[in-house]
């Protein structure tokens, strides 16, 4: 007579072996995504999980050694709609492979970048996924064997695989944009410029200008409501206006946008605006706002999988650069009709 499993709350693993006729190094194996399982056998090990309703320990798989199936997120901010969108992708990415993430924010500190990093290693996650701090530097020491992808932001000190946009050539064509236009005395403002995204778009700036024979302008750092406004109240006054603003980053473009209200200049006349970053928020500004659309959920849902598989194979940090090309949404802000 076959053995039929019944459903029970405290299932082991040799319960589900003796209902699926195999082994329990087998069932580990399952378990584990063990690439030399033939399929038959998978189906009926899955089949004895399911009847039995077994459930995997993870405290005790982490003391032997074992994977987690929890992977780590640090990020600078997670109010910072770039930023919580990253981690949307993240989780539901993560999740649709098995694995639970375990999210957290450094608040652009480097100290608290390297104790997040110790925190998780302690907690036996699987791998990391950050966004440092610029001023964040670490060690192979630090990292030990441990699986890590770089997402948006490099990582400093050793060898990491980082996923990222091409910042620095959807700013130079959003520049080169505004430039068509007739634009000549265009500022780029935002973020501390040591930040590498920020930095490469203020070069995309640059080389976009001088390659029409025009001066860039200093950049102008603003990293809120009343910094912007003293910027831009500066920059719009005198003898040489300027005519355009290249806000580098979302909140950027947000307080650029509550200044120029503030002052009573509107778009595209006197001053246009191309936005490197396309937020639910600006989207209810009239005109419409022109904008760099950030390939956020693609960004982040490569650095996903990149990590999933350096975990599944035990695959060491190459060092891999990965840049997703941007695209551009031509609204009103400009000078033209929009799309």
């Amino acid at each position: 007579m076959p053995f039929s499993p019944k459903r029970t709350n405290n299932a082991t693993l040799a319960d589900v072996a003796k209902a699926a006729g195999v082994a329990t190094m087998t069932v580990s194996r399952y378990l584990n995504e063990h690439p030399n399982i033939y399929d038959k056998t998978a189906r009926k090990v899955r089949a004895a999980i399911d009847a039995l309703g077994y459930k995997p320990n993870h405290a005790a798989r982490m003391l032997m050694g074992q994977p987690s199936k929890v992977i780590g997120l640090i990020l600078p901010n997670l109010a910072n709609q770039f930023f919580s969108s990253i981690a949307h992708v993240v989780q539901q990415t993560a999740f649709s492979h098995g694995y639970l993430l375990w999210i957290a924010a450094s608040n652009d500190n480097p100290a608290s970048d390297m104790e997040l990093i110790e925190r998780m290693r302690e907690y036996h996650v699987d791998g990391i996924l950050i966004a440092a701090s610029p001023q964040t530097t670490v060690t192979a020491d630090s990292l030990g064997e441990l699986p890590v992808i770089a997402v948006d932001r490099p990582l400093r000190g050793t060898v990491v695989d980082f996923v990222t946009i091409d910042d620095r050539t959807a700013a130079r064509d959003a520049v080169t944009h505004l430039i068509d236009h007739g634009y000549r005395r265009i500022a780029a403002m935002g973020l501390d410029s040591q930040i590498q995204s920020i930095r490469e778009r203020i070069g995309g700036y640059e080389e976009a200008l001088r390659s029409r024979g025009l001066r860039p302008l200093p950049y102008a750092r603003c990293d809120d409501a009343e910094a912007a406004l003293q910027v831009v109240r500066k920059l719009t006054s005198g003898k040489q206006p300027i005519d355009a603003i290249f806000p580098v980053n979302g909140d950027a473009t947000l307080v650029v946008l509550e200044a120029m209200d503030n002052l009573g200049l509107t778009m595209p006349k006197p001053v246009a605006l191309f936005s490197f970053g396309d937020m639910n928020a600006i989207r209810l500004i009239r005109p419409h706002v022109s904008a760099v659309l950030q390939p956020v959920s693609q960004m982040a849902e490569q650095a996903t999988k990149m990590l999933l598989r350096q975990i599944k194979t035990h695959s060491a940090r190459t060092g891999i650069r990965i840049s997703i090309p941007a695209s551009l949404i031509i609204r009103e802000s400009c000078g033209c009709k929009g799309h």
